[in-house]
């Protein structure tokens, strides 16, 4: 039996997830966030203002699904998927009825594929990574945990992406490229060439820079 689940943060990232999870008929037990969003997804949803109301239910009996979205350089998602890890709680994987995966693929704990995407055979995606509208994953990529690959970008086949790598909104990565950890893909960059750790790639034929 799926269990209900406790929704952390309630911006435009949860507002899409809720929407996902109620098509899925999943039950949404309360929606956790420091200012109650007017946004009508939630409008039926009970509302609690601390991350530590989630502690008066039972890891054994909910999981928890990160509402926060993604961004370069910020930490605060990845530090709520660990603080509540580590407290026993579970993550769970959120898939869009109207993404298209593979029976082939691998889908992390806790990841998030949302409306449009497209997940081919072979292809891994690590825990808690988010592949957003649109987006397209072919065969046999291993993409990281705690990644995000944003609304319309093409990851095409055997590309690698380190943990907590940013690609952009509209980007390309060719096929066999090799992506470290910690890198931002800008919007609408065309990666030709592997890309080292801590690194950013932007423009036509990307520029690679180290990141400071």
């Amino acid at each position: 039996m799926t269990k209900p689940v406790i929704l952390l943060g309630s911006g435009g990232h949860a507002s899409v997830l809720a929407d996902i999870l109620l098509q899925n008929n999943h039950t949404i037990l309360a929606v956790i966030s420091h200012s109650k969003s007017a946004r009508s997804v939630f409008n039926e949803i009970q509302h609690f203002d601390s991350d530590k109301d989630v502690l008066q239910f039972s890891p054994d009996k909910v999981k928890l699904v990160n509402g926060l979205g993604s961004l370069p350089g910020q930490s605060l998602r990845h530090e709520l998927f660990d603080y509540f890890t580590q407290s026993n709680y579970q993550f769970e994987t959120v898939i869009s009825q109207n993404a298209m995966l593979s029976p082939y693929s691998t889908i992390g704990t806790g990841s998030q594929i949302f409306m449009g995407a497209i997940i081919q055979t072979g292809a891994v995606i690590g825990e808690s990574t988010i592949i957003n509208s649109g987006a397209i994953v072919e065969h046999d990529c291993h993409i990281g945990m705690h990644c995000h690959i944003a609304p319309g970008a093409t990851i095409c086949g055997d590309v690698h992406i380190g943990e907590h790598t940013h690609v952009a909104t509209g980007a390309n990565i060719i096929q066999g490229v090799s992506i470290g950890k910690h890198c931002i893909v800008a919007a609408g960059a065309t990666v030709t060439k592997d890309m080292p750790d801590n690194s950013i790639a932007y423009g036509y034929r990307s520029q690679i820079e180290k990141r400071s």
